[in-house]
């Protein structure tokens, strides 16, 4: 696995409710799902992609508080739907995202 893409992982200030880069890593990514659909008279596309990165114990919070995080990639923002810690092993992390265009 080629953990080379670079993304960032953002956090929700809800007292502000702005957004701040916490993290910057770099991760295996692949697109999971694609689609695209009507809404409000309105062509939506949606992308859902697999980020794999090497596990850090600060990056499990995500997995608990995921409404909090998102994820920006290349001029797009994710919104995480999934954090996969496979068995606990504390190694690396699959964190799926979903980003919302038009």
């Amino acid at each position: 696995m080629a953990i080379s893409k670079p993304f960032i992982i953002q956090r929700l200030d809800q007292a502000t409710e702005t957004w701040s880069d916490l993290w910057r890593l770099h991760a295996s990514v692949n697109k999971t799902k694609g689609s695209e659909f009507v809404e409000g008279g309105a062509n939506m596309s949606q992308s859902t992609k697999t980020f794999e990165t090497r596990w850090f114990k600060a990056l499990e919070d995500v997995d608990t508080n995921r409404g909090l995080y998102r994820i920006l990639y290349r001029g797009h923002t994710y919104n995480i739907v999934d954090y996969d810690d496979f068995m606990e092993s504390h190694i690396n992390v699959k964190i799926t995202a979903v980003s919302y265009g038009d």
